[in-house]
């Protein structure tokens, strides 16, 4: 039922704005995304180390002002953490599917055109594997709430099509995960089954280059029309 709400929403809201008049640009986005977690109470003998994985996106920007504009963005963003535990390292990855909503503060100048973006993200979790932690990674939420913020910086060119690269560092306002985590401290009795009540909040930075393609190109200039003073400059007055 959440899938199906979530997948209903985002469609309704992209059928929406594809038909609306203040369409601007479409585009799409790759990068690098740095996740760490953090846990409300640290695990005895474990450490969260941040993990590098990747990410894409289809973006869409709205409003032809050249100050500010709305971005809506599908986004496939590939998360997790490094847990190293008694000297060894393991992987737990949570792969989401996102829909974002930027309000975008843009300055033009004569090269380039400097951004700041800021706003919510709706994360659906797609997949999920645990190195370590099971009842964690599995007992994650399907559906969360973050906000990001960026900055990014686009190249000024007379064809519709512009580059640009982007930073962000996005934050979970709603937890990922909260419950209890089984310890793995050894004096603990797997007998009685000890747990930690645990709080676990996601967040990572992420850099990542694009490419946009504006729908309205620049305004030409007006035609002349020669007919009033006789065809100039063929026949002057």
């Amino acid at each position: 039922m959440k899938k199906s709400g979530f997948i209903f929403a985002v469609l309704l809201i992209c059928s929406f704005a594809a038909n609306a008049q203040f369409f601007n640009a479409i585009g799409i986005a790759a990068g690098i995304s740095y996740n760490k977690e953090g846990w409300s109470n640290e695990q005895w003998a474990t450490q969260e180390k941040y993990l590098m994985r990747y990410n894409g996106a289809v973006i869409a920007e709205f409003f032809d002002d050249p100050v500010y504009q709305w971005r809506s963005e599908l986004m496939y963003n590939m998360l997790g953490v490094k847990e190293l535990y008694l000297q060894n390292t393991y992987v737990n990855q949570t792969n989401y599917i996102t829909f974002n909503n930027y309000w975008k503060y843009r300055h033009e100048f004569y090269k380039w055109i400097p951004y700041f973006l800021i706003g919510p993200r709706i994360a659906y979790l797609m997949t999920r594997s645990a190195g370590i932690f099971g009842d964690v990674i599995g007992g994650m939420y399907t559906v969360h709430v973050s906000a990001a913020a960026g900055i990014g910086l686009e190249k000024v060119c007379y064809s519709r099509f512009k580059p640009f690269v982007e930073f962000f560092y996005n934050h979970d306002i709603m937890p990922s995960f909260i419950g209890n985590v089984g310890s793995l401290a050894p004096s603990y009795s797997p007998l009685y089954r000890t747990v930690m009540s645990e709080t676990i909040m996601q967040h990572d930075y992420e850099l990542r280059i694009g490419v946009k393609y504006h729908i309205k190109g620049k305004p030409k200039c007006p035609a002349v029309d020669n007919a009033a003073d006789g065809g100039f400059p063929n026949n002057p007055k």
